[in-house]
């Protein structure tokens, strides 16, 4: 398996080897196996990105690969060549290995068959489909804090509508058989497949929870009639220090970043003892360095 599109693709058994690796490479780092020595991997980012991306390059060149960084911005497409013709020409230039990402939908399932067998590719976000890699290293750093995934009781608030992450993570948690994920958030944000989700919070209702898993407003997701009141979203939803105490919420607080300070989430609860944030980022960077070591 070299090709990595979507969390539905993989299974249980090679999801378990990821996180043994991810575990290996953090107890390693930085004195990594050079597995990419001789071997050219590319980033096609045609969204911003500092995690993703960042985490990906550090990784690769940790793990002996050269590393080109393409910029649509910078490149042909910006002559009219076709994505595809992009793909040809990173080919005869042998890169071995893509890590793209892309703003339209399922673009992942294309890329894969376009790309020969022996060519890895990993998606590392393509629209609002998917974004495996970011499940993995949050699941992986729920794991870590509790032994039993499959009992954890999961709240995601915010914007569930158009995060790529939030159905690749809820894929992933059900691969381990946690059931217990609901949804908190404004009605707008959150459509009916996601159940059960609730749109108001009321006295110790999150008191049970382990895991607060809070995204922010992608405004620049919205289509057509998408709209929300920012100052309604933070009176009511905003994870500051009266909504965790009028919530009863003591559990761990996640955030896939980028976060946007004194709108979802405020400073002081982000870096608060119980913020795994950084703990993600720093997983980012093994689990990326594992899942290149073990397709590439």
């Amino acid at each position: 398996m070299n090709k990595i599109t979507s969390i539905s693709e993989l299974n249980l058994n090679f999801i378990e080897q990821i996180f043994n690796k991810t575990e290996e490479v953090s107890q390693n780092w930085p004195n990594l196996k050079k597995i990419g020595e001789g071997k050219t991997i590319c980033l096609l980012f045609w969204e911003p990105s500092t995690r993703t991306k960042l985490s990906f390059e550090h990784a690769a060149k940790m793990l002996g690969f050269h590393v080109l960084d393409f910029s649509p911005e910078h490149s042909s497409i910006k002559k009219g060549e076709s994505f595809e013709d992009t793909i040809k020409t990173l080919l005869a230039l042998q890169v071995d290995g893509f890590i793209i990402r892309h703003p339209e939908d399922k673009i992942s399932e294309k890329i894969s068959l376009m790309l020969p067998d022996d060519i890895f590719y990993i998606n590392a976000g393509d629209g609002n489909h998917a974004h495996p890699t970011q499940a993995m290293l949050d699941v992986f750093t729920m794991s870590q804090k509790f032994n039993e995934i499959k009992n954890l009781k999961v709240t995601i608030l915010g914007d569930v509508n158009h995060s790529r992450v939030i159905p690749s993570q809820i894929e992933l948690l059900k691969m381990f058989s946690c059931e217990d994920v609901s949804f908190l958030g404004p009605k707008t944000l959150i459509s009916d497949k996601f159940t059960p989700s609730y749109s108001s919070t009321s006295t110790n209702c999150l008191a049970e929870k382990d895991i607060l898993f809070v995204l922010r407003i992608q405004k620049e997701r919205f289509k057509g009639n998408d709209s929300i009141d920012e100052k309604e979203f933070i009176e009511n939803f905003q994870v500051n220090d009266e909504f965790i105490r009028r919530t009863g919420f003591n559990g761990y607080l996640m955030h896939p970043g980028p976060m946007n300070i004194d709108a979802e989430i405020t400073k002081k609860v982000a870096e608060a003892d119980n913020s795994l944030i950084l703990n993600q980022v720093e997983n980012g960077l093994y689990l990326r360095a594992a899942l290149l070591s073990l397709i590439a």
